[in-house]
């Protein structure tokens, strides 16, 4: 893991604390809204990843931009389901902004974080 970008970092410890959770959803959730969640932060993180070696930033940023805006839906449904209790979701949300503010940043400065 890249610790020089901390949005990598970041997204890295959204992912593992997300997986350790879904794992103990009930089975008919965790085969379908789970992996969705699941199937997204994985996307997220090898986006960035890519992101940090690529020359044209944008497009991968702009793609990671829409995966974030998935997290936030799929996390609110969680929450409405009543599968995430709200302390979790306060966690989840908080995360997801702050990622979403770094990746913004990132998208804002060009090739730079």
């Amino acid at each position: 893991m890249n610790e020089n970008y901390p949005i990598i970092v970041k997204t890295y410890n959204l992912t593992k604390w997300y997986i350790e959770k879904l794992s103990k959803l009930p089975r008919n959730h965790r085969f379908t809204l789970g992996e969705k969640i699941q199937n997204s932060l994985l996307n997220l993180l090898m986006l960035l990843s890519d992101a940090i070696y690529s020359k044209n930033k944008k497009p991968i940023l702009q793609e990671a931009n829409r995966e974030l805006e998935k997290l936030r839906i799929l996390s609110r449904l969680m929450k409405d389901l009543n599968l995430l209790p709200h302390d979790s979701y306060r966690f989840v949300s908080s995360s997801i902004d702050e990622i979403g503010k770094m990746l913004g940043g990132w998208m804002g400065v060009g090739d730079g974080l």
